[in-house]
């Protein structure tokens, strides 16, 4: 198994045109493969970011445009791919959220799709003072954040891991982080690196990003490798880039600034994982049930 992986994070502003973020995605992903990259990493809906209500209409399979080039570039340079996520065309209703990895003879090893949407909606506080007839907090004028995944895309159901010459490595997409059942799963099959394809929002992100992706990290002695968006969506809502890898230690190897398109480069030693699990055997103490009197 090789130790040592040179993984490259491609931190992306993506809008609604679908054209002009495929050609730009392909050209830092060339520039990432020319480096000599092992693996390259993209963030969530890498090639998309536009109005929840056409999730259907630019949704793909692994046939379509997006995937198309990703394989061309993996077979081309030889490296692997976390092809961050697209929507996924499914036979009826919504698409999924999906993640495909690519190896390096341009093949698809494994898709993952999103299992836990991402639902958030915060309104401000009504303005003082209340008017005396308010039929909601709209007719008052006041607008908050609303962002309803699940209203555009239909959730997963299983977890993916894959084989590949630096051992098991599995995959999650940004909300994912907030659920540790899911890293410790991934964890006990063997993965020492999980990565994540982020949109992680800058409302949470400014609050969350660090400490999730650290502790997701720290928890499971293993590295976490998050490629985040940087742009906003139709609505305005603006992610946090601060794309980042995270050693099993819970250091930062490496991060991004929060905005603009960003190619990230970090060489990881995976027998860090091995000599930290050694040095502190959490892992090994783990009981198979935790009873509550």
């Amino acid at each position: 198994m090789k130790r040592n992986v040179k993984i490259v994070l491609v931190q992306l502003d993506v809008g609604a045109d679908k054209a002009a973020n495929l050609a730009k995605a392909e050209r830092y992903c060339r520039e990432a493969a020319r480096s000599g990259a092992d693996i390259i990493a993209l963030p969530e809906m890498w090639n998309w970011m536009g109005p929840f209500d056409r999730t259907r209409e630019v949704a793909e399979n692994e046939n379509g445009p997006s995937i198309r080039m990703l394989k061309k570039i993996a077979k081309e340079f030889k490296c692997f791919i976390v092809g961050g996520s697209i929507m996924e065309r499914q036979k009826k209703g919504l698409p999924r959220n999906t993640t495909f990895f690519i190896g390096h003879k341009g093949e698809v090893v494994c898709k993952y799709s999103k299992m836990h949407l991402f639902d958030f909606e915060e309104l401000p506080p009504l303005p003082l003072p209340v008017p005396s007839e308010v039929e909601g907090r709209e007719r008052a004028g006041v607008r908050g954040i609303r962002y309803l995944e699940s209203k555009a895309m239909v959730p997963g159901k299983y977890l993916c891991i894959a084989k590949t010459p630096f051992g098991k490595v599995g995959f999650v997409i940004c909300n994912d982080l907030r659920y540790p059942e899911a890293f410790r799963k991934l964890m006990h099959a063997g993965c020492k690196i999980i990565f994540n394809s982020s949109a992680f929002t800058e409302r949470t992100g400014k609050e969350h990003w660090h400490s999730l992706n650290r502790v997701r990290a720290f928890e499971n002695q293993l590295y976490i490798v998050s490629t985040n968006q940087s742009g906003h969506n139709a609505d305005g809502v603006k992610y946090y880039g601060h794309s980042m890898v995270v050693d099993p230690w819970g250091k930062i190897v490496t991060e991004a600034s929060p905005v603009g398109d960003i190619i990230l480069y970090a060489d990881i030693d995976l027998g860090k994982v091995d000599e930290i699990r050694k040095q502190l055997p959490a892992l090994k103490k783990i009981l198979k049930s935790y009873a509550i009197l």
